[in-house]
């Protein structure tokens, strides 16, 4: 839907009903556009995030993704992670671990910074990647070591987990650089 400029403005308002397809409108008219909005609670539920207002949360050992969830649906959840303090034990590793979703596929796109765990693979801001579930993946060697000391990550991405199986489309398959996957044999294409 657009946002509509003005005074007296229609919405279309799709819910259920008994016509053809279980679908049908009514058309309401707002005073001012009902989404030019941070929130509100009434009979119409579209809100905005800012993700510059997520509190990250930190802890003296690597938190997991669970952690930085903020939006969860039928069969995914949505985590932002952004601009932190890392990991304060001295013994710390502050990468991601290497892991395995297997009740899920992974997509992350990298907004800002420069994300810690992908340096050397070709990531940089605006790409996308795709972990299909049962495919281990987690920082490169480089990364590891690199990130011992740090006191603190640059970096804004949003990952989805769908628990459900993602199909590559054609615009995917059409971005695909072709090497990302190689970065975890340890070896280019």
């Amino acid at each position: 839907m657009l946002l509509a400029e003005g005074t007296d403005v229609e919405v279309l308002v799709k819910h259920r009903g008994s016509g053809p397809g279980g679908v049908v409108g009514t058309r309401f008219v707002y005073d001012t556009h009902p989404f030019d909005v941070v929130g509100w609670d009434g009979c119409l539920y579209p809100y905005t995030f800012n993700v510059e207002d997520y509190m990250p949360i930190t802890g003296k050992i690597h938190q997991p993704p669970p952690v930085h969830q903020v939006f969860e649906g039928h069969n995914f959840v949505i985590c932002n992670f952004l601009p932190r303090k890392v990991d304060y034990h001295p013994l710390a590793v502050p990468v991601p671990y290497y892991h395995s979703n297997v009740d899920s596929d992974e997509v992350m796109f990298y907004v800002g910074g420069d994300y810690e765990a992908r340096k050397g693979t070709g990531i940089g801001i605006g790409s996308v990647s795709l972990h299909p579930g049962g495919h281990a993946h987690g920082p490169q060697p480089s990364a590891i070591e690199a990130s011992l000391g740090a006191e603190s990550f640059d970096e804004s991405a949003v990952m989805v987990d769908t628990f459900r199986p993602l199909e590559l489309g054609e615009g995917g398959s059409a971005s695909d650089d072709g090497t990302y996957a190689w970065a975890w044999a340890g070896r280019s294409l």
